[in-house]
């Protein structure tokens, strides 16, 4: 007798949901937040006592981490700073003097503070941690509201570079240039800054905060 097969059954698998396969979670890296100094200058009255008004702003700090310094040189601010940069991304710097002594506060905290009868406001993204040496130096010699004849002559030379891509994309919208030449002045422009910005201080500074 021939043997004829039968046919080859293949078992079907169940429906239903399928196995939950265990799901390997991507670790993800916490984005470094851009550190911010903000430098807050007080100057007082001459009928009021400078430990009066530091009475005022330890209340204000109130429930925070502060360090108060006084009549400090530029190092014993910078170890100050440092040490508190751990604990914030911001770290308010105020000063508060009466012409004959400087009492500084530093305080780190994510929350903004607002302080009344400021004189002088400055906030600073701080890009290289070795920026903090040159603003705290300028800070302790009273000098940080001038800008240096090296920020003076970047900025300068940026605005220039500006006008000139303005400048470029008008003449090739009259077809005085051809896009070829516009390219490459672009080029040549973004080049030019981002060199700038590569030599610039590891800082940026501004009058308002976030």
């Amino acid at each position: 007798m021939t043997f004829v097969p039968g046919p080859i059954i293949i078992p079907r698998k169940p429906k239903g949901k399928p196995e939950n396969k265990k799901k390997v979670e991507k670790k993800t890296i916490p984005q470094k937040k851009e550190k911010k100094l903000v430098y807050v200058l007080i100057k007082l009255k001459p009928e009021q006592m400078i430990s009066e008004k530091a009475k005022e702003l330890e209340e204000l700090f109130k429930g925070k981490t502060f360090n108060r310094v006084v009549n400090p040189d530029e190092y014993t601010l910078l170890m100050n700073a440092q040490n508190l940069f751990s604990r914030s991304s911001r770290l308010y710097v105020v000063e508060l003097t009466d012409e004959m002594n400087r009492w500084f506060y530093l305080v780190p905290s994510e929350e903004r503070i607002k302080f009344k009868n400021k004189n002088k406001y400055m906030v600073f993204l701080i890009k290289k941690d070795s920026a903090l040496e040159e603003i705290f130096k300028k800070i302790a010699e009273g000098k940080l509201a001038k800008r240096s004849t090296f920020e003076l002559v970047v900025t300068a030379i940026e605005v220039a570079l500006g006008i000139l891509t303005f400048v470029a994309g008008y003449l090739a919208l009259e077809n005085v240039i051809d896009l070829s030449q516009l390219s490459n002045i672009v080029t040549f422009v973004l080049f030019f800054i981002f060199a700038l910005q590569s030599i610039k201080k590891g800082y940026k500074r501004r009058g308002w905060e976030d």
